[in-house]
């Protein structure tokens, strides 16, 4: 999200204020109105401030826009100071809530009654949430920093990565995957370490790095949000971030996308994704089918690279909340698009439709940022 933050201070005037990680008695603190507000009504708890010192916003702004993970986040909206009588209007971007945080989140929406607008990041929530508050909600879906993620379709370099996997991951795919790297001239990249033990000390580092890595592969192993945590997403399917980043870096996805009609909304080209099952012990046999017909595989890379820059940047996710706020797009936006729209335009020849093999696999089922 510190991407899209970002992005904001580019194409709009913004200053980014990101609060220090709590001590340890704020963590105490934190964690108290977390858990009875879970159960009981909030009553004061609602002004508490987790930080026990305030910041004071040291001018007026038109908008406050504070971006959470999860809504048991919003106690850290009180350490800004009087920020609603300096913003005039206030927009707050919860990331992630699942149908089971639902009986929880109700006592939190005391939290987010002072906002204009409420931005949800899971959509199959969306309709629930709506129905605690008075306060407007929309959809804003994941995106990406495209020209970051975009490649070099010019130069004359191959894609040195075979299959990337980052993240939630199939242990029997994941096994498939490292018994072909352990037998074959195959480059499987994945990670060693669960990405939840790790802090990144700098965001956009690690954002060029995650850019360089997917623009060197040639295939992304994509599943739907949660994939592995059944029980968490209870048939509520969502379309993660990786499903982002990889069409923008031009890598071929393959993998389970989300049932419904929302991955067909936000990815309707052909050949966005090479479908298969979450658990897919043949993806060795499914690479070498499509390694067989490399004018197929370039013509998927530059859709997806194409598309993404069309419709998935970062900058679109804005016009989309400042149009919400009955708000103009700002000459930053329009600059932006038109460069996105010109980079897209590059790469359309490269797009023209090459027949999948018959073996395909069939389908299976002015602003103050506070982060």
């Amino acid at each position: 999200m510190f991407e899209f933050e970002d992005i904001i201070s580019e194409v709009d005037k913004a200053d980014i204020y990101s609060p220090p990680q709590f001590d340890a008695t704020g963590r105490v603190l934190n964690k108290t109105i977390v858990s009875t507000t879970r159960h009981v009504k909030p009553l004061p708890l609602t002004s508490v401030n987790p930080y026990r010192k305030s910041e004071s916003l040291d001018r007026e702004y038109d908008m406050y826009f504070v971006t959470l993970d999860f809504p048991w986040y919003g106690a850290s909206i009180n350490l800004m100071k009087d920020w609603r009588k300096k913003c005039k209007t206030a927009v707050c971007y919860i990331v992630e809530v699942w149908t089971e945080d639902l009986p929880k989140m109700k006592n939190f929406m005391k939290f987010f009654d002072q906002f204009d607008l409420i931005c949800i990041g899971t959509h199959h929530v969306l309709a629930d949430v709506q129905a605690m508050t008075d306060t407007p909600c929309i959809f804003v879906p994941p995106g990406v920093d495209t020209i970051k993620f975009c490649p070099d379709f010019e130069a004359e370099k191959s894609r040195s990565i075979d299959v990337c996997n980052l993240g939630r991951r199939s242990p029997s795919t994941h096994s498939a995957l490292l018994n072909k790297a352990e037998k074959e001239d195959f480059f499987y990249y994945h990670e060693l370490t669960n990405g939840s033990v790790l802090r990144v000390e700098d965001h956009q580092h690690h954002r060029t790095l995650t850019a360089n890595i997917l623009k060197s592969s040639r295939y992304y192993i994509t599943n739907y949000a949660k994939a592995d945590m059944p029980k968490l997403i209870a048939g509520e399917y969502e379309i993660g971030y990786r499903f982002f980043e990889g069409a923008a870096a031009g890598a071929v996805l393959i993998g389970a996308q989300p049932k419904g009609d929302l991955y067909g909304k936000y990815f309707d080209w052909e050949d966005s994704i090479i479908p298969v099952g979450f658990d897919e012990p043949d993806i060795s046999k499914i690479i070498d089918e499509l390694d067989a017909q490399p004018g197929y595989i370039e013509s998927i890379q530059a859709r997806n690279a194409m598309n993404s820059l069309l419709n998935h940047d970062w900058v679109y996710r804005w016009e989309m909340i400042l149009e919400a706020l009955g708000q103009p797009a700002t000459p930053g936006i329009l600059a932006r698009k038109r460069k996105l729209k010109e980079m897209a335009a590059a790469i359309e020849p490269r797009t023209r439709s090459v027949k999948a093999p018959a073996t395909q696999t069939a389908p299976v089922g002015e602003a103050v940022l506070a982060r």
